[in-house]
């Protein structure tokens, strides 16, 4: 890495410490495991994102295998996700204009992975999420979707497969100048002044699946985003205004 980016970093370090406070009084608000994921993982993109910009970085690779993209498809249809599914699944995820996602295991299970690294020596390392600590019952959505679709691929094992296969078939939603500014995917635009105004409650603008995610909470994320509550207020009624 070099100076300059060791400088940049150090910089990042101290601007984001505000954003770990404010992160973590939202969780603190949010009552519900399912909420608490979907945010953690908005956020933790959005953290690997600006880390690839402050390294030069055009692109970033997830350790997703097909098993646990396959559970996501089923909760994000669940959370209100529905349209965002291509993005989250397929094998590039251009949500970004200048950071590719590439979730580079999207063709491996994790009973294949399992083995490869013990061909090699390797102990396998689990990581602890709220998924993980969640109840594999009553948990959370991710939870029941993993227990459910690894459930039935012990049985059947064309169902992993299946269920990728199902979702090359969709299509990203196309782009346009509206992203979430939370999760960065693509807001489904509705042409209608109330329903964008009442996206700012939060203190930014979301997508459903996020609203979802944060009705339960009574802290606004306005310090999870960059731009003011006014500017975000002006750019929508420029939209609706009469030109004279």
């Amino acid at each position: 890495v070099s100076t300059q980016s060791t400088g940049d970093l150090k910089e990042m370090d101290v601007s984001f410490e505000g954003l770990v406070q404010t992160a973590r009084t939202t969780f603190e608000n949010i009552k519900t495991v399912s909420a608490r994921e979907d945010i953690h993982r908005s956020l933790h993109l959005k953290l690997l994102s600006n880390l690839a910009r402050v390294l030069n970085s055009t692109k970033v690779m997830l350790p997703d295998t097909s098993t646990d993209l396959a559970a996501r498809l089923l909760s994000a249809v669940a959370r209100g996700r529905g349209s965002h599914v291509p993005n989250e699944t397929q094998y590039l995820d251009k949500r970004l204009p200048d950071v590719t996602i590439i979730n580079c295991m999207r063709e491996f299970t994790p009973k294949e992975c399992t083995y490869y690294l013990h061909r090699l020596g390797i102990t396998p390392v689990t990581m602890v999420t709220h998924t993980t600590l969640s109840d594999p019952i009553v948990g959370s959505i991710n939870r029941l979707t993993d227990t459910f679709i690894s459930g039935l691929q012990e049985n059947f094992p064309s169902t992993v497969n299946t269920v990728m296969k199902t979702a090359a078939k969709l299509q990203s939603l196309p782009a346009n100048d509206r992203n979430c500014e939370l999760c960065l995917l693509p807001i489904v635009t509705v042409d209608n002044l109330e329903e964008r105004l009442s996206g700012l409650m939060f203190g930014a603008d979301l997508c459903t699946g996020c609203k979802v995610s944060l009705s339960e909470s009574e802290e606004s994320v306005a310090g999870l985003v960059c731009r003011s509550e006014k500017q975000k207020v002006l750019e929508v009624l420029e939209e609706f205004l009469i030109e004279q």
